[in-house]
């Protein structure tokens, strides 16, 4: 007992001495701020008037009149610092207190700001001994009172224990004694009335609660044990359980079937459980309420599955559940046991499942596989119904190109709008799916064909056609669409959309922007393209191309100035082949690129073994547009470059078609540009025949225009070609670029040119395309007309 005295009074000084200390800071606070509330607006005024013995005064009256404040420190920005300290004051508590109060000097500093930033600092700063004089004085007091009480209270126990010791310490001593286990403990009946029935009382109670005890410690054990048993099973199978008993009221749930159906387990035992288990679905409620009330019929175990059950919140969850009668030993029903588990995220993920094995990630919309079965039953259902159905194959043009400008993100967003655009104009009844790339897929449901189809797939085509805003820029795109119809094209639906590719294909080859309905004669047509297409890649791999070279000569001063280099096919059937008999039908196919990285190859070999024979001419290259426009061109001709190192990249000028320049006239200028800086020379091919403008001609950094053979064949009896090749090569003169005349077949044509200031040329009147072995024996034998040489004397 004194040890508890002790701890409460230990406690109670604590908490007085804490309380205190508190109050003591607090008021050293408050006083500070006080005292800085109305030192501050005197001080200044008295500051900026310079009276510095009012100061003085004022601060030494505000220490003298607070038993707290200890130091006042006063710094002005424009006067001398005021620092007034008072006298020590004494601590009367004994070093140990002081150090268990831990009651320092505390400071309080205010700043009064201006325009030029700090103008003054007021710092106030107080002892801690006339705090700690008071505590010191008040907890001393409470100990002298406290001695006192307990002086009291330890006399009058002592008193009452003499009365009774020797009772008391043989019950405390048996009390232990039970306490530690000793159950059969038992007081000597002896003495007083009182110590007798005392004894008495005591013994009699242990023997009840010693029974008591053996009992429970059994029920405990075995309670225990199945309890564990049961929880332990219950938590590991992963799925709700609910136990009733025969009136259908809930006994026990497990932890799943808190969480699925919202109720705390201690709020839902005894409660029916119809009003814990809930289904949406009141066929299968009703059909769980006719199970409770026939449980103790013996009726049979009731499943349902795919239900959706209704929590105490209101939230909805999918689940399977079975229903069982709980029996004992002998047969009889004691209750039901609920075993239901949730399938939302099941569900939810085969939908997910099945919606992306029939959809396209990016845009949302049906993808092929999907599309096939559902054109398959719009076969089916057109065959009853007899009417049309348009399969119409969408392929966005010139795709590629934005890819590469725009970069893959905001080409996904492009598709992404064209598929919004797509789903709302067909509208209900129709379908679109995206078979991938840029290639779309309508399926109509048409009454006549061709009337039909021409009014909605012109809208369709304005529709796609107007800009796309994406990423605050506005792009514009087209498409190619390629019609197949049922039943006119075939019944198969693999078929059908090999028709729509296919007049899609003769869609872009007819200038793009435009749709097509499928023809069977062309596709035939379209299938031979493509057979000679292979051919034509065999004849590259198998080395059938050759490089013939057409010179090029200064007609004023008798030079040969350079090679144009032409392909041929050497054909092992047919000889000597034309380009225009093979490469129109590649030039929209990543053919025409190898075809072209093969001719510069070949070029600069050539260019190789003229430099070492010292023939310091220019070979020209005709580059195909969609070879100058592929991405990697610019790397490419680096590297092929690279590899000849001995050859000057200037000896080599590549030709480009005037109408391929000015399709993406911005891309083709800076990848000229890129050329130009490593040496290579370009010319504008058959200027004149295209779309030619000033416009165009100065944003196009070419170094000579080429004047097509159109013009000049027929120049000298022809007084519009006169004029417009003296056209050209006065543009040619304004913008400093050199020209050239392609067609001379005779020696009046160059004087002809001469005349109008044009020197070089080429053409049949020069020499033919030749091999490359031909060249030599033509250039040493080479004598310019004696009309050019005439011309260029008289000048």
């Amino acid at each position: 007992m004194a040890i508890l005295i002790l701890v409460v009074g230990g406690f109670r000084y604590y908490l007085l001495i804490d309380t205190e200390v508190n109050d003591a800071r607090q008021r050293s606070a408050a006083e500070m701020r006080q005292v800085a509330h109305f030192l501050m607006p005197t001080l200044k005024e008295l500051s900026a008037t310079q009276q510095s013995t009012q100061i003085h005064e004022l601060i030494g009256h505000e220490i003298q009149t607070s038993d707290q404040i200890s130091d006042i420190r006063w710094h002005y920005l424009r006067g001398s610092p005021v620092h007034i300290h008072s006298q020590n004051r004494l601590i009367e508590a004994p070093q140990w207190f002081v150090v268990l109060l831990q009651l320092t000097e505390s400071s309080f500093v205010q700043q009064l700001d201006s325009a030029q930033g700090i103008e003054a600092t007021l710092e106030i700063y107080t002892s801690p001994a006339t705090a700690i004089n008071t505590i010191w004085y008040k907890v001393r007091t409470q100990a002298k009172v406290s001695v006192a009480i307990i002086f009291a209270i330890f006399f009058l126990l002592s008193l009452i224990l003499r009365a009774n010791a020797k009772t008391l310490a043989e019950l405390a001593a048996a009390t232990v004694r039970f306490k530690q286990g000793e159950h059969a403990v038992r007081m000597k009946v002896a003495g007083s009335v009182e110590s007798r029935a005392l004894a008495n009382t005591f013994n009699s109670m242990t023997e009840e609660v010693q029974k008591l005890f053996r009992s429970l410690q059994l029920s405990q054990h075995e309670l225990a044990s199945e309890k564990e048993r049961v929880e332990t099973t219950l938590a590991s199978i992963g799925e709700a359980v609910i136990s009733t008993d025969l009136d259908g009221r809930i006994l026990t749930m497990n932890k799943a079937a808190d969480q699925l159906t919202g109720w705390q387990r201690d709020d839902a035992v005894s409660v029916p459980m119809q009003e814990v288990f809930i289904l949406l679905n009141l066929d299968a409620q009703e059909k769980m309420h006719e199970f409770l009330v026939q449980l103790g019929t013996g009726v049979d175990a009731l499943q349902f599955s795919n239900q959706t059950l209704i929590d105490r919140s209101g939230l909805y969850h999918e689940v399977d559940c079975t229903a069982a009668p709980i029996k004992r030993d002998d047969g009889a029903v004691i209750g039901c046991v609920l075993v239901f588990r949730d399938v939302s995220e099941k569900r939810l993920l085969m939908q997910q499942i099945s919606w992306q094995a029939g959809h396209d990630k990016l845009t949302g919309l049906e993808n092929r596989s999907l599309f096939s079965e559902r054109l398959k039953l719009a076969i089916m259902q057109a065959n009853v119904r007899q009417h049309w159905l348009a399969v119409c194959l969408l392929d966005i043009d010139h795709f590629q190109l934005i890819n590469e400008q725009y970069g893959p993100e905001i080409a996904d967003k492009l598709l992404q709008q064209v598929a919004r655009r797509l789903e709302i104009f067909v509208g209900a009844g129709n379908y679109v799916a995206h078979l991938g790339g840029d290639e779309f897929v309508v399926l109509m449901q048409v009454q006549k064909e061709a009337i039909d189809l021409n009014h909605r797939l012109t809208p369709l085509l304005d529709e796609l056609s107007r800009p796309y805003q994406c990423e605050q820029k506005q792009i514009a795109l087209t498409s190619s669409v390629g019609v197949a119809t049922y039943p006119r094209d075939d019944i198969n639906p693999d078929t059908l959309l090999r028709c729509a590719d296919q007049a899609m294909y003769q869609a872009k080859l007819s200038g793009r922007n435009q749709f097509h309905l499928f023809d069977a004669q062309q596709d035939q047509q379209v299938r031979t393209h493509h057979n000679q297409r292979t051919r034509i890649r065999s004849a590259l791999l198998d080395g059938e191309f050759r490089l013939y070279f057409q010179p090029k000569v200064n007609m004023r001063k008798g030079q040969i100035i350079g090679m144009e280099a032409l392909l041929r096919w050497q054909h092992p059937d047919q000889g000597i082949v034309g380009p225009l008999q093979f490469l129109p039908m590649v030039e929209h196919t990543d053919l025409i690129i190898s075809i072209g990285e093969w001719v510069l190859q070949q070029a600069m070999a050539q260019l190789l073994k003229w430099s070492v024979a010292h023939k310091d001419w220019v070979v020209s290259v005709n580059i195909a547009a969609r070879h100058f426009q592929c991405a990697d061109f610019l790397s490419s001709l680096t590297a092929i470059l690279a590899q000849y190192t001995e050859v000057s990249p200037s000896s080599l000028e590549i030709e480009i078609l005037e109408s391929a320049a000015i399709q993406d006239i911005q891309h083709v200028r800076e990848v000229m540009i890129a050329c130009q800086q490593l040496g290579v020379r370009f010319a504008l091919d058959d200027f004149g025949t295209g779309y030619s403008s000033l416009a165009y001609l100065k944003r196009l950094p070419a170094n000579i225009l080429k004047i097509d053979q159109s013009f000049v064949r027929n120049m000298l009896g022809d007084q519009e070609n006169l004029a417009l090749i003296s056209a050209v090569i006065g543009l040619a003169d304004a913008f400093r670029r050199e020209v050239i005349a392609e067609g001379v077949e005779s020696p009046e044509h160059g004087v002809a040119l001469m005349e109008l200031g044009c020197d070089f040329a080429q053409g049949y009147g020069i020499a033919r395309p030749m091999p490359a072995d031909a060249v030599d024996r033509w250039a040493n034998s080479y004598e310019p007309a004696v009309a050019w040489a005439l011309q260029g004397e008289g000048l």
